[in-house]
């Protein structure tokens, strides 16, 4: 996978929405203030990654990954109804295993 700066995309999806940084912040359950440092940087924990994704209505997992991944990858995903224990032996990264478990639900 890329090296991809998640606080710029986070950002960038931020100023799309009509919401406050004092909202935005309350809502994903942070300081305001901390706000600032989220956009600035280059990893996130996953469960915040997934409260952030809520509240912009964005998939930031998925857009990160599937965006950036390889393309045999890409090939093994795309198309093919997978078990829960066929998924787990195809090493992906959790975030994206976790992503598709919810998916097919």
């Amino acid at each position: 996978m890329k090296n991809i700066h998640i606080g710029k995309l986070i950002k960038e999806k931020f100023d799309e929405k009509n919401i406050t940084k004092a909202e935005f912040a309350r809502l994903i359950n942070i300081h305001r203030s901390t706000v600032y440092l989220l956009f600035e940087q280059k990893s996130i924990d996953i469960e915040l990654l997934i409260n952030i994704s809520k509240v912009l209505e964005y998939d930031f997992i998925s857009e990160v990954y599937l965006k950036h991944n390889t393309a045999k990858e890409k090939s093994i995903i795309v198309g093919i109804e997978i078990t829960a224990g066929q998924l787990e032996k195809l090493n992906l990264p959790k975030e994206f295993i976790y992503l598709l478990k919810q998916q097919n639900k």
